[in-house]
């Protein structure tokens, strides 16, 4: 049965017509045949699971060049079905195969050549999704974004016992009466993410292991934690910070980095989103977005916004309108 056949989109010669469609999906891009075409056939199917999407292409008659025109904006999984992707980003040059998949982070420019005959299959998923499943697994909240390595072994057991779960998704949507199309559906969207975030290492792959079975955190940078945990509305400059750990700015700003992943303000300025979030979420009528971005700290109120629709996917407005 091909990919995703019930959920096939486009059947097309025509390459313009093929990257315009993938764009709609994926990062918009430049797409142009790379030396001799013989006849074309390109196919496009598209099957979403909340912050979860699958895309499956296919390109024959001839090798495309790709250039994406803007930063990805989501995570990428591309996992390549036959035929090889040379995919180059961030000075990093990596060949997708049987072997080997690609990892696009948010922010990302990249290039490609797709052979003649390939055919991928794109893990898309959207990041403020991503970031609040790691977020549960440390039990802290994160400033973002992961970055993931770009290329993931796939005889590695972890990355290998991932990719079996995607290809298990895929033949349970190609039935009917697969569970996927069902309340089960947001199931495979948290376990996929779960599995994604443990088996290819990223930036907080350190703290995540540690958390499982590593060392402690040094006390210093527990009592900043709890600090900025038990009032984060308060002025908390990294000066005042660094006194209540009792090391200079220099090693708290250094043991951030190595045990949390991230500066202190960069932490702190997270906490307080996530405080904004829940109460956004609870606020009694006539309450303004402005009220609980100051209540919290924020004194720059496009900054505020941008920051939370980068974070939750949605503008503080829509999460006050309860939509």
């Amino acid at each position: 049965m091909p990919m995703l056949e019930r959920f096939s989109l486009l059947h097309t010669a025509d390459v313009d017509e093929f990257r315009v469609a993938v764009g709609q999906y994926l990062t918009p891009h430049k797409l142009a045949p790379a030396g001799r075409v013989a006849t074309l056939e390109n196919d496009l199917a598209m099957a979403a699971l909340g912050p979860v999407t699958l895309v499956y292409g296919r390109n024959a008659g001839a090798v495309l060049q790709v250039q994406l025109t803007e930063q990805v904006d989501y995570y990428d999984v591309n996992l390549a079905l036959a035929g090889t992707n040379l995919v180059r980003t961030g000075g990093e040059e990596v060949l997708l195969d049987a072997r080997t998949a690609g990892i696009l982070s948010p922010r990302m420019l990249a290039s490609m050549q797709l052979s003649d005959g390939y055919r991928q299959l794109h893990v898309r998923v959207e990041r403020y999704a991503l970031e609040r499943q790691l977020e549960e697994l440390l039990g802290r909240p994160v400033p973002g974004p992961i970055r993931f390595r770009p290329g993931m072994d796939l005889t590695d057991p972890a990355a290998a016992s991932w990719s079996q779960a995607v290809q298990l998704l895929v033949r349970d949507l190609n039935e009917p009466a697969g569970l996927a199309g069902t309340a089960a559906g947001p199931s495979w969207a948290a376990f996929l993410m779960t599995g994604l975030l443990l088996a290819q290492p990223h930036n907080y792959t350190g703290e995540l292991e540690q958390r499982r079975s590593g060392p402690r955190r040094p006390a210093s940078v527990k009592r900043v934690l709890d600090l900025i945990e038990r009032d984060p509305s308060a002025a908390l400059p990294l000066d005042r910070l660094a006194l209540a750990a009792g090391v200079t700015a220099r090693s708290l700003q250094r043991y951030f980095k190595e045990y949390v992943g991230c500066s202190p303000q960069a932490y702190l300025r997270s906490v307080r989103l996530a405080r904004a979030h829940e109460e956004l979420k609870s606020a009694p009528p006539g309450t303004t977005v402005a009220d609980i971005a100051f209540n919290w700290g924020f004194t720059h109120l496009p900054r505020f916004a941008s920051a939370y629709q980068e974070r939750y996917g949605v503008p503080p407005s829509a999460t006050l309108r309860g939509t």
